[in-house]
C-alpha cells in the first residue's frame, strides 16, 4: 500500500514538473517571437548643435559682369570704331536732262520717336544729312542733301519692307564755279538683304530735281540704291 501511494506521489510530482517546464518554455518561445517580429525601434538622437553657433543666411550668386565697350565685338562699333551710322548710295535721274550721282550720309535717329505716335516702331523715322557729287549732260554739281525717311510696317507691301523718303538738295559748288540752286527728291522704296552685315540695302524709285544756280538742271524719274554702313 505504501508503495502504491509513493508511486502516485512521484507520478503527480513528475507531471507537475513537466507542466511547469512546458509553460516556461512556451513563454520563452512567445517572448522570442515577439522580439523577432516586433523589434523595438530606437529613435535616432538629433545631431548635436552648438547653441552659440551663428546661422548665416544663404549667399546669393554674384551678379553677371557688366558689358563694357571693350567687351563688345569689333563689328558692333563700326569699321573705324566710331559708332557712326552712315550710308552710301548711287542715284540716276532721267527726264529733262540726266544726272548720275553719288552720295554719302550720316544717319540720325529720331529723338522725338514720331514713329510710335503714328502706330509704327519707335525707330521708324530717320534723318539723313550728307554730301553728293553729280554729273549731268553738260554740268557738274556738289550738292548738300537732307532727307527724312519713314519706314513702314514690315511686310506691308506685298510681303516686302517698304519706306518713303523726301528731302532737299542745295548746290554747294557746280559748273561755272557757282553755288546756289535748290532742288528736291522724293521716293518710295523697299529694303533688300544683299548679305552685308551692316544691314539691309534700300532700293527706291521716285522723282529728283537738281540745279546749279539758274543755269543748269536735271529733273525726272530717279532710281536710288543705298547701303548702310557703320563707321
Amino acid at each position: 500500500m505504501k508503495k502504491v501511494i509513493g508511486s502516485l506521489l512521484l507520478l503527480t510530482l513528475t507531471i507537475a514538473c513537466l507542466t511547469v517546464a512546458a509553460d516556461a518554455a512556451n513563454k520563452t518561445i512567445h517572448k522570442t517571437i515577439k522580439k523577432v517580429v516586433s523589434p523595438q525601434i530606437t529613435p535616432l538622437a538629433p545631431p548635436k548643435t552648438d547653441a552659440n553657433q551663428e546661422v548665416l543666411p544663404a549667399t546669393p550668386p554674384p551678379p553677371p559682369p557688366a558689358v563694357s565697350d571693350t567687351n563688345l565685338p569689333k563689328e558692333s562699333k563700326g569699321i573705324f570704331g566710331w559708332g557712326w551710322n552712315t550710308d552710301v548710295g548711287l542715284n540716276y535721274v532721267s527726264g529733262t536732262g540726266s544726272l548720275f550721282g553719288l552720295r554719302g550720309d550720316v544717319v540720325f535717329a529720331d529723338p522725338l520717336k514720331l514713329g510710335a505716335k503714328v502706330g509704327l516702331a519707335e525707330d521708324a523715322v530717320e534723318y539723313k544729312v550728307g554730301l553728293g557729287a553729280g554729273w549731268g549732260n553738260n554740268f557738274k554739281t556738289i550738292p548738300l542733301l537732307a532727307d527724312v525717311v519713314l519706314y513702314l510696317k514690315e511686310g506691308s507691301l506685298f510681303g516686302l519692307d517698304p519706306y518713303i523718303s523726301a528731302g532737299l538738295n542745295y548746290n554747294l559748288y557746280g559748273t561755272g564755279r557757282v553755288s546756289g540752286g535748290l532742288g528736291g527728291q522724293a521716293s518710295l522704296g523697299i529694303l533688300a538683304d544683299f548679305g552685308f552685315d551692316a544691314g539691309k540695302a534700300g532700293i527706291s524709285l521716285g522723282y529728283g530735281n537738281y540745279r546749279v544756280a539758274d543755269t543748269y538742271s536735271a529733273s525726272g524719274i530717279q532710281l536710288c540704291v543705298s547701303q548702310p554702313l557703320k563707321l
